[in-house]
């Protein structure tokens, strides 16, 4: 771990000179990503007795066991419990296998939830280690954002912006570009660094890459704000063929650097939110058919204040309304630090009164560089690098915040020694989709994730559905009546509630030991677990079985 005092950069005069989701949110910190069936995200076929593999990855420990349901829509066919402390339960990679001879389900197509729980913390609590998990060193991290998307292959991955080259070329976390982590801390799948297969030529000096967001289609947007602001956007993957220009020169004014970004909606109503480092303004773009800025086109300013010297990135909740914060590095400053503005209305006039501004003249609110809100709408976590004029790092700390009012919830790093050292320099934060917070302290050139306090537990479905056929299962079948009238036999019989009438074929034979063979049958369910076969008689004496 790089614990060196790195050199600040006065990065809104750096940059500008030298460059001319609301309900209350449920506690659910511990939370299972990369859920694979037979190692696959696809379909997965299970015949008669055999052996399932079920994997995952658990961004913490399930202190009260984890929970693995087979589902048939909504009804839990089948619920494994894994006591805590042993497989299925730890943190990082998990394997846990089902028989599906010794512990049987009925025939039929099943999804797959996994529910880690967890007795959680009194207090937000650091879940990472800067020593123990190797991988959350980044040399100066300037940018970080969690994919949030359950449906997505690639949910709870985190997406750090290293901008400066580190000394060791060949590490992965000092290499210039984009860093992926899973949940745990691990390496992606396949592989840490973008550098080499992003495609793009990043300018390093602290800004470029600058920092980042995932939409809800997966897209990872990232801010170079070497070339003013400029955003582009890859695949999970960061791959050079999923690049896209999405703001750039043509979408710009000269004297703007903008910040951000933010992205908000989806498909032909996708929205670029971002701010303007040179001016206190915000602005919005509406992306076209292809996810980028029409050309020339400048944006719409939505936000313009009168009582800030700058704002530094923005972040909007599920109803809409503006979050972002202001730059201030001098000691003692009477102006505001941190925003809330009010959701626009369509056509309505440019926002310039906010619904609360908090940190004036509190040195603990000095260097805000970046802000997010949870999924909920409830907090708002914002980074504060701390002011020059006390020393390196002095009052540097991320803040929890209400998002109703900018109330301060809790400090994280302020007055809390790490590594023996009180100060700080946080750059950047981001939530993740069950409320855990992340943020860069670059003094400690590290990335960080905390746990919120409180019991709490979080499901996630799989991406691959279990089709289960000559399932030998454990609700028999019974016959319950038979009656033959008018040359028709009614078989009424019971089986399981998630059995369906393609589950079953009826058989009839001359003698009770005799060859049994298919018989035509119409078969009906009259009710969950209960079905009615009816088929013409042979005319002479005969026997059935039902087969499942």
């Amino acid at each position: 771990m790089n614990l060196h005092q790195k050199p600040r950069l006065n990065l809104l005069q750096g940059v500008v000179l030298a460059l001319s989701l609301v309900a209350v949110r449920s506690q659910a910190n511990v939370y299972a990503t990369n859920i694979r069936v037979n190692d696959d995200i696809t379909n997965v076929v299970a015949s008669g007795a055999t052996t399932i593999t079920i994997t995952y990855v658990l961004n913490e420990p399930a202190s009260l066991g984890t929970t693995i349901e087979f589902l048939a829509g909504n009804t839990i066919v089948r619920s494994v419990s894994l006591p805590a402390g042993g497989s299925g339960t730890v943190r990082g990679f998990n394997v846990v296998s089902w028989d599906t001879g010794a512990s049987p389900i009925p025939n039929g197509t099943y999804s797959l939830a996994v529910i880690p729980k967890s007795a959680g913390y009194i207090n937000w609590t650091q879940i990472t280690s800067d020593t123990a998990d190797a991988n959350t060193y980044v040399n100066d991290g300037r940018g970080i954002a969690i994919d949030r998307n359950p449906t997505s292959r690639y949910y709870g991955r985190v997406f750090v912006s290293n901008a400066t080259a580190g000394p060791n070329p060949n590490l992965p976390n000092d290499m210039l570009g984009i860093l992926k982590f899973n949940a745990d801390t691990g390496s992606a799948e396949e592989g840490i660094s973008s550098a080499g297969l992003d495609g793009y030529n990043w300018l390093d000096g602290g800004v470029s890459p600058w920092k980042l967001q995932v939409s809800a289609n997966d897209r990872v947007y990232v801010d170079d704000l070497a070339q003013g602001g400029q955003v582009l956007s890859w695949d999970p993957t960061l791959s050079s063929n999923s690049m896209v220009a999405v703001l750039r020169a043509d979408n710009q004014s000269a004297s703007q650097a903008l910040s951000g970004p933010a992205v908000v909606g989806g498909g032909t109503n996708t929205q670029l939110w971002m701010a303007n480092t040179n001016h206190p303004e915000i602005l919005k773009w509406q992306l076209g058919g292809n996810a980028s800025c029409v050309t020339n086109d400048l944006g719409a300013v939505v936000v313009s204040s009168s009582v800030a010297t700058n704002f530094y990135d923005v972040a909007l909740d599920p109803a809409g309304n503006i979050y972002t914060c202001s730059y201030v590095l001098t000691a003692g400053d009477p102006s505001p630090r941190v925003f809330r503005y009010h959701a626009p209305t369509a056509g309505g006039p440019v926002e310039t009164t906010a619904d609360w501004a908090v940190g004036a003249g509190n040195d603990t609110y000095a260097g805000a560089s970046g802000i997010a809100v949870d999924s909920s709408g409830t907090y708002v976590a914002v980074s504060f690098e701390g002011t020059i004029d006390l020393g390196f790092g002095t009052n540097g700390n991320t803040k929890i915040l209400w998002a109703t009012n900018g109330a301060l919830v809790t400090n994280l790093d302020l007055g809390v020694p790490m590594q023996n050292d009180l100060n700080h320099d946080d750059t950047a934060c981001a939530w993740d989709a069950v409320g855990n917070v992340y943020y860069i302290d670059n003094y400690f050139s590290a990335w960080r994730a905390v746990s919120p306090p409180g019991t709490n537990q979080a499901t996630t479905i799989a991406l691959s559905s279990i089709q289960v056929v000559n399932s030998q299962t454990s609700t028999p079948i019974q016959i319950a009546h038979i009656a033959v009238s008018n040359g028709t036999v009614n078989l009424d019989f019971s089986a399981g509630p998630a059995d369906s009438i393609s589950s079953f074929t009826i058989q009839g034979a001359a003698t009770v030991n005799g060859t049994y063979s298919l018989i035509s049958a119409t078969i009906v369910q009259l009710s969950p677990g209960l079905f009615r076969a009816t088929f013409p008689t042979s005319g002479t004496a005969h026997f059935y079985r039902i087969r499942r």
